[in-house]
């Protein structure tokens, strides 16, 4: 008897815990709504072409939110209280650690450089709450970050096209503005040399991104 209703109470505060972290996720407002009514142009990759598709569906959202929050990070909108350029890169891997770098614009020539990568194969030591890393940009890593971001002249889109590999996210949040790219393990193109760039600016040595 004691052993069932020790079972049947764990069952309950488990599903307790996954009733709060669904009601917390489902009430943070990642991203605006408007993205899953707004179309934009997805670039060729491999096996599809360019064509206009809906930036983000409901389903989508609620994955890419649930990664954001695993990783701790706050929504970059709404941006009312943004005036100032953040920029943030977010790789969801089906089978490896999830990770996320950003850059935020200091209001005085600098940018600031926050990372997390979580536990995990390819990741941080499982016995670590995972890798951190915040820090000011030197001249030399700010020249590289403002090559690579050519992406942020386009129009949000979004490319969700594959079911096994990694989802690659790009958001930019300032000024009054927010937009968003996505792309599903890309080979080539603008989103792709920018997270790379991100990537390598932390100093982690992580095996083959796909």
């Amino acid at each position: 008897m004691f052993q069932r209703d020790a079972y049947a109470l764990i069952a309950l505060a488990l599903a307790g815990v996954a009733f709060t972290l669904y009601a917390v996720i489902g009430s943070t407002p990642y991203f605006p709504r408007s993205l899953q009514l707004q179309s934009g142009i997805c670039p060729a990759g491999e096996g599809y072409p360019a064509e206009r598709r809906r930036v983000m569906d409901a389903s989508e959202a609620e994955w890419y939110s649930s990664g954001l929050f695993s990783l701790h990070e706050q929504p970059l909108f709404p941006d009312r209280d943004r005036p100032l350029q953040t920029v943030r890169f977010t790789l969801l891997r089906s089978f490896q650690a999830p990770l996320t770098v950003r850059t935020t614009d200091l209001g005085d020539g600098r940018l600031r450089l926050q990372a997390t990568l979580a536990p995990g194969p390819d990741g941080c030591p499982e016995d670590q709450a995972g890798c951190r890393i915040d820090g000011v940009l030197t001249e030399t890593e700010q020249a590289r970050v403002a090559r690579a971001q050519s992406l942020l002249e386009a129009d949000s889109y979004g490319c969700a096209t594959g079911i096994d590999g990694s989802m690659w996210l790009v958001e930019a949040s300032g000024h009054g503005d927010y937009r968003f790219w996505s792309e599903w393990s890309p080979r080539h193109g603008e989103l792709r040399d920018l997270a790379l760039v991100m990537i390598d600016l932390t100093g982690w040595e992580l095996k083959a991104i796909d």
